[in-house]
Formats: structure tokens, C-alpha cells, sequence
């Protein structure tokens, strides 16, 4: 039979390993903040992309317009439709 002092260590000993544990696998408040910032930062530099990105297919379908007519003016000219 264990005697209460024995128990008292092995519990000890168990809050210990708990302790290391989440001291070495948990982040601080600091750790998680600068994270949430660095995220934020990729996320934003992607919606300034995927704004950047619209805005040139915007100019790109008025550019493709332009020629489209073009050459239909041409193919009417030339008499090939």
C-alpha cells in the first residue's frame, strides 16, 4: 500500500511534466498576438492582390472590346464576316 507521501509525489511529479509540457508546447499572449498580426498582414496583402487583379481584368476585358470592334469594322470593310 502507497503512503500518502508517495502519492503526494507522483502527483507532484505529474504537475510537473504538465507544467513542462505547456511551457513547451503553448505560446504566450505576446506569441499568439504577433501571429494574429502576421496573418493579417498576409491576408490583407492578398485582398490589395486579388483588388489589384480586378482592376487589371477590367482593363484588359475594355482592351479586348476595343480590338474585337476593330475587327469587325475590318471584316465588314474587307467583306469577310
Amino acid at each position: 500500500m502507497e503512503n500518502q507521501s508517495d502519492i503526494l509525489n507522483k502527483i507532484l511529479t505529474k504537475v510537473v511534466n504538465i507544467e513542462e509540457t505547456m511551457k513547451e508546447h503553448m505560446v504566450t499572449k505576446e506569441e499568439f498576438q504577433e501571429f494574429g498580426s502576421k496573418i493579417y498582414s498576409h491576408v490583407d496583402a492578398f485582398a490589395k492582390l486579388h483588388e489589384t487583379l480586378d482592376q487589371e481584368l477590367v482593363a484588359l476585358r475594355g482592351k479586348y472590346d476595343r480590338l474585337e470592334e476593330r475587327m469587325v469594322k475590318l471584316e465588314q470593310k474587307v467583306g469577310v464576316y
